[in-house]
């Protein structure tokens, strides 16, 4: 068996998998992936300019500037003028963008506990250590060729 051509098969299937069985299980209009982590990126971090968004992410101006745009319409993201450099566009979650924000959060939560329901504590503790670790492991090469 080549472990990385599984990894690679098995990696594509499960974010294929999360995604539609989120989609399915929605009671609710879940945010779609990028309203979610803006929003959560807002909730975490408070007031962010486009730009700030942009590097966290990695992504160029223009394609978070087309993200954000449908949560500002929505109402959950309001844009203010920053106080002291009147250039400058500071981005903040709204109350009902918080609202939102918690929906889904909540409505993942109860997916994740039905689909591991049946997995005992020590299993979803490694999985989800190994998960952090492949996701920063992501982050950093991300971050390097950003550098390079």
């Amino acid at each position: 068996m080549d472990v990385l051509q599984e990894l690679e098969r098995e990696v594509a299937v499960f974010a294929r998998r999360v995604e539609g069985a989120r989609q399915s299980w929605q009671r609710h209009q879940d945010l779609d992936r990028s309203a979610y982590l803006i929003l959560l990126a807002l909730a975490n971090n408070g007031p962010m300019a486009v730009g700030q968004l942009a590097n966290v992410f990695q992504l160029d101006i223009s394609t978070i500037s087309r993200q954000i745009a449908p949560i500002v319409g929505a109402g959950f993201v309001a844009k203010e003028r920053d106080e002291i450099d009147k250039r400058l566009v500071r981005l903040t979650i709204t109350p009902e963008g918080s609202a939102a924000l918690e929906a889904t959060r909540e409505s993942r939560r109860q997916l994740y506990a039905e689909l591991l329901a049946d997995w005992s504590d020590a299993d979803k503790e490694q999985f989800l250590a190994l998960l952090q670790r492949f996701n920063d492991r992501l982050r950093q090469r991300q971050q390097e060729q950003a550098n390079r």
